[in-house]
């Protein structure tokens, strides 16, 4: 049986022609979308200042993208943590938090922020589509369940660093090979001190959890750790765009709110030790008191006294047992290579039962022939303390060893010499 073929009428055949070419032409426009999707994306660097809390103090930072034809833009958010307990701090001690990207609308953020009275500065970038495709592909990768998470440094890997590399993307890598020849104005230390200053206890603490590894030199690159570094230092920032042309990195700033009841960010450090030594002066003078009351009154001044030595090991050694323990986590390597574990440390803790002998002038007994009064056991225990301070003031002149560490040791010595050196010179006319 012959097969019959059916041919349409020219006219027909040159309209299916056409209508081919025009669906070939619109299906090639999809393929290639840079033109009509990524350049009518806009990207943004949001810096947002300190909040009360203390995991707030130092800012924040996310990338804002914007599809102008759309009206809608979203915003990617490296700081976003979950902790198990109501305590951050004490998950933190714990290392219990997580750290993970989250993207949701970006007017919710800016909203909730400035009603906390937090600054609020955007930078728009510009940036070539092919850049743009690049940033938008890795940040939408990392809110994957699986990418999401991260582990989470305060100076090497944070919200900032994130938002910092993702700009240094979008200028080809240019970003950061500019800023690592550029030498820091302070030290990572000296940086968190800048937010930190104005909450004493606080401000000395972090400082003493801190080791050498903060107080090296740094270029401006470590500096964008900071939130409000990265800021400043992208401003200013040109860039070779793909055309070979000179480009300014940032084409808009926006301050969205500028704060109105929270104390200026400082421009530079400033000194803590007048503070911790006043402090140091201070407890050291009760001390003495204690001793001259025990002059007139021995029963009960040597009760007095036993008490505040338990007291002073219970302060010392359970800041030192902190410190002992949170610098052993890998992730915290700015904790290592703590001088301060020379005179707060856990065996200082020894000080609480021999504080309690003291006070009923008990005896230590060290060999069966050979035994030793719990009180001067304690003052050669502070001798120790103070003599340990005083070779640190000097170890801070050789490099390599030197730690930012004298507001501690300025605190130290006048305790330490009184309950050491001077009580320990003193105490024959006390008696037991």
């Amino acid at each position: 049986m012959q097969e019959t073929i059916l041919r349409p009428p020219a006219k027909r055949v040159w309209l299916l022609f056409l209508l081919f070419l025009l669906c070939a032409f619109l299906g090639a426009q999809d393929v290639s979308p840079e033109e009509d999707t990524y350049d009518k994306l806009v990207f943004k660097a949001a810096v947002f200042g300190p909040s009360d809390e203390i995991f707030i103090w130092w800012g924040h930072a996310a990338l804002i993208v914007e599809n102008t034809a759309a009206g809608y833009a979203r915003i990617f958010d490296w700081g976003v943590f979950s902790y198990p307990s109501d305590s951050f701090l004490k998950d933190f001690a714990l290392n219990r938090i997580r750290y993970k990207c989250a993207v949701g609308p970006a007017q919710w953020d800016i909203e909730a922020y400035t009603k906390e009275d937090r600054d609020i500065v955007i930078y728009t970038l510009d940036l070539d589509s092919s850049k743009k495709k690049t940033i938008l592909d890795y940040a939408e990768n990392n809110v994957f369940p699986e990418n999401c998470w991260y582990v989470y440094h305060q100076f090497n890997d944070n919200c900032s660093t994130r938002i910092r590399d993702l700009v240094d993307m979008g200028t080809g890598g240019q970003l950061k090979e500019y800023f690592l020849e550029k030498p820091g104005r302070f030290t990572l230390r000296g940086h968190m001190r800048r937010f930190s200053w104005y909450s004493p206890f606080y401000d000395w603490f972090l400082g003493f959890l801190l080791g050498r590894n903060v107080d090296r030199k740094i270029n401006m690159w470590e500096e964008m750790y900071l939130p409000v570094e990265l800021g400043r230092n992208i401003n200013d920032f040109s860039y070779i765009d793909d055309s070979g042309n000179m480009r300014n990195l940032v084409n808009g700033v926006e301050i969205v709110n500028r704060t109105k009841y929270r104390t200026a960010i400082l421009d530079a450090p400033r000194a803590q030790w007048p503070r911790t030594l006043a402090v140091g002066l201070i407890i050291a003078a009760l001390l003495a008191l204690v001793i001259l009351f025990r002059k007139k009154h021995p029963l009960a001044g040597r009760t007095l006294w036993g008490i505040s030595q338990s007291l002073l090991g219970l302060a010392f050694g359970s800041m030192g047992t902190i410190l002992f323990f949170a610098s052993r986590i890998a992730e915290r390597d700015y904790m290592r290579h703590n001088i301060n574990l020379l005179f707060f440390n856990p065996l200082l803790l020894a000080a609480i039962p021999l504080g309690i002998y003291a006070a009923q002038g008990k005896t230590i007994a060290l060999l069966k022939k050979f035994a030793v009064s719990a009180e001067r056991c304690l003052c050669i225990l502070w001798l120790c303390v103070f003599t340990a301070g005083l070779i640190t003031l000097l170890l801070e002149f050789i490099p390599g060893l030197y730690q930012e560490n004298q507001s501690t040791i300025l605190m130290l010595l006048p305790i330490t010499f009184v309950a050491g050196p001077l009580a320990l010179e003193r105490r024959k006319p006390f008696g037991r």
